[in-house]
């Protein structure tokens, strides 16, 4: 039976008695996450089409577009309102001018962001009422203030990502400046993953893996940041990294493996390489992606490969590794081993 205090604590939040009954103690603290995000979100569709003068369907498209199937949603509130009229304006809709892959990155990328952001309540404070003697009220409070900062979190975004656009447009011009086509550009590419992460996997209790990887992650994504580069993806137990330069991508590399983890049953390694690349929606193509994806799997634990013969950084050293054959090349080619120099 579900706690009488916190059946009347959400019916102080507004919680109709509807929506209250037959649900668990954990169902119903969740519940007080939902009204916070859900707060302000009046307007059905059919409404949100009249405010903007736009057809529902043409409305339900766009939202389809960011990956948000509007069946599923709570409803929709005003910063809606200001986002179908600044994409539909006089019929010459945002999305027709610059394409729907924009709309399918941003969605995908705010879906991650929220991915993050709930996990950080729904598998800890939404999880908690199992144990004995737990503070529900207490918990359906945390919960509503944890939602109600992710919710705000969203909304401040907005400084961030312009901040992120003045970077990223002048790495963009340095890259493409001695490029001869637009879609191109030159970057230095690299891939790190997790020798032995697969056995040491199934040894660990779940919270110790999601230790482990979000500990992985972060590592690399400190390391890109501070040698300039960045994290493009991660893929399980891989990360992809980009730079302006193969020195940048070294350096994150190197950095990456030889400060990671003290457990020697899981120990990671890279692979680099630099040129022209293929760049598209925030990902990168082409052979060079191939090349560096490649040496990752050909070196070994600790080490870091790269087929370009040459470096700059007074920090790093190269040293001759003979050649590699590696899967989907037609003959072996020379690589290198990275090395700290001191």
């Amino acid at each position: 039976m579900a706690d009488s205090r916190l059946q009347e604590h959400l019916r102080g939040l507004g919680a109709p008695a509807s929506m209250i009954e037959g649900l668990d103690d954990g169902a119903l603290i969740g519940l007080a996450g939902d009204l916070r995000i859900s707060a302000g979100l009046d307007l059905s569709l059919d409404d949100l089409a009249q405010r903007c003068g736009a057809e529902p369907k043409r409305v339900a498209e766009l939202y389809g577009s960011l990956g948000l199937d509007v069946d599923r949603l709570a409803g929709f509130g005003e910063d809606d309102v200001e986002l179908v009229s600044l994409t539909m304006n006089d019929g010459a809709a945002l999305i027709d001018q610059i394409g729907p892959g924009m709309f399918r990155v941003t969605g995908r990328a705010l879906r991650r962001i929220a991915e993050a952001a709930v996990a950080a309540y729904v598998q800890d404070v939404e999880t908690s009422p199992r144990e004995e003697g737990a503070d529900l009220v207490g918990l359906a409070e945390l919960n509503q203030l944890a939602s109600g900062v992710a919710v705000e979190l969203g909304s401040a975004l907005g400084p961030i990502f312009r901040h992120h656009m003045w970077v990223t447009v002048r790495d963009q011009r340095e890259g493409q400046a001695i490029v001869g086509r637009p879609e191109l550009i030159s970057m230095g590419i690299g891939f790190v993953d997790l020798v032995g992460f697969t056995s040491r996997s199934r040894d660990l209790a779940p919270d110790e893996l999601m230790e482990l990887v979000e500990d992985f992650e972060q590592q690399a994504f400190d390391a890109a940041t501070e040698f300039g580069g960045q994290v493009v993806k991660s893929i399980g137990d891989e990360v992809m990294i980009a730079g302006p330069s193969h020195d940048t991508v070294a350096q994150i590399a190197m950095q990456l493996v030889a400060g990671f983890g003290s457990d020697p049953s899981t120990r990671p390694r890279g692979g680099v390489s630099a040129g022209e690349v293929v760049f598209r929606l925030g990902d990168f193509y082409g052979p060079i992606v191939n090349t560096a994806s490649r040496l990752v799997d050909a070196a070994a634990p600790g080490e870091v490969l790269t087929d370009v013969g040459s470096i700059e950084s007074p920090d790093l050293s190269l040293r001759p590794a003979g050649t590699r054959s590696l899967k989907g090349f037609p003959n072996p080619i020379e690589v290198w081993s990275i090395g700290a120099v001191g």
